[in-house]
């Protein structure tokens, strides 16, 4: 199975850093310090490790855009100047971009209004503003989206729904991907963005929801119809599926999966069929029987998948009805 975050902007080539924003990290930073308490160094190490940044970068943009403000006097500012000549200043102004010409005390002057001499930190009343006004959004996509989904179209689905209840968000937003699959005829971005669709109903404790996107996955998997060009690299069932076929049996009944799988089956608009309705069934019952994962996978290979001889059924109202 894939492990690439999925977009819906970019099929292909999706842009350097374009899981990385500015609204995450700066989050993260004043995550750690107001939430966790962390020293202002400390935050900008950890953050800066997470997101691959370099820590100049990250204290640069902090104070630059007043996230985090220093506890500099101008009595101390110059105490600690006198230790440095008026080349070293000037070096100290060019690095971080700045004119270097004037006489020396103009210079100082520059470096005080820069604050590049500050190193006790604090965090600024608009961090904390900022804080609070985004963490809805952070601890949805943090919870439920992070390990799928770029950031950056979620924060824009985010904007256009976030007064749309906190439960419906990020399920409508999985569906978006699950939809694009469908318009992409894309096998394995509609089963992986099924399963993602599971594990949030799993965290839910909202069995018979994860049911219903398992099946999903189990009958796709069953006749993987945008593959029929290379069946012979097709898996079969996924392991997920089957683990999840099991403790689903267990926390629900054989009776109720199998009345939901063909539920299921007929909400599919299949318009060719590789494993019939009525063997999907008997293979869902060898799985709820504790048959052996990789014998069930055998045996699909041989009867369908490598068989040289098998011939693709259209629909038809006798083949979509047969039991």
């Amino acid at each position: 199975m894939i492990k690439d975050r999925f977009s819906l902007k970019y099929d292909d080539n999706v842009p350097k850093d374009y899981n990385i924003s500015e609204l995450q990290f700066t989050f993260d930073f004043i995550y750690l310090v107001f939430e966790r308490d962390a020293s202002i160094s400390g935050a900008i190490g950890g953050v800066s490790n997470k997101y691959g940044l370099s820590q100049d970068y990250l204290r640069n943009y902090l104070v630059e855009n007043k996230y985090i403000l220093n506890k500099m006097n101008k009595n101390e500012f110059k105490r600690q100047i006198k230790n440095y000549n008026t080349k070293s200043l000037k070096k100290i102004l060019k690095k971080n971009g700045l004119k270097t010409s004037g006489k020396r005390e103009r210079i100082e002057e520059r470096i005080f209004q820069h604050k590049l001499f500050a190193n006790n930190y604090y965090l600024s009343s608009k961090s904390k503003i900022f804080y609070k006004n985004k963490k809805r959004r952070m601890r949805i996509f943090s919870e439920y989206l992070i390990g799928h989904y770029y950031f950056n179209e979620f924060n824009d689905f985010y904007m256009k729904n976030y007064r749309k209840k906190e439960a419906k968000i990020p399920i409508e937003f999985i569906k978006l991907h699950i939809e694009k699959a469908i318009e992409d005829k894309n096998h394995e971005k509609y089963t992986i963005n099924n399963h993602v669709m599971v594990e949030h109903y799993l965290k839910k404790e909202n069995y018979r929801k994860m049911l219903e996107y398992e099946l999903k996955n189990y009958c796709m998997n069953l006749n993987p119809i945008w593959k029929t060009d290379n069946l012979k690299e097709h898996v079969g069932l996924f392991i997920e599926t089957y683990n999840c076929l099991i403790f689903l049996y267990d926390e629900l009944s054989k009776n109720t999966i199998i009345s939901n799988y063909y539920l299921i089956w007929d909400s599919f608009d299949f318009d060719r069929i590789i494993v019939s309705k009525y063997d999907g069934y008997r293979y869902l019952k060898d799985i709820l029987n504790g048959k052996d994962y990789v014998k069930i996978n055998e045996d699909l290979d041989k009867r369908f998948y490598s068989n040289e001889d098998l011939k693709i059924k259209k629909i038809t109202q006798k083949t979509l009805f047969d039991f």
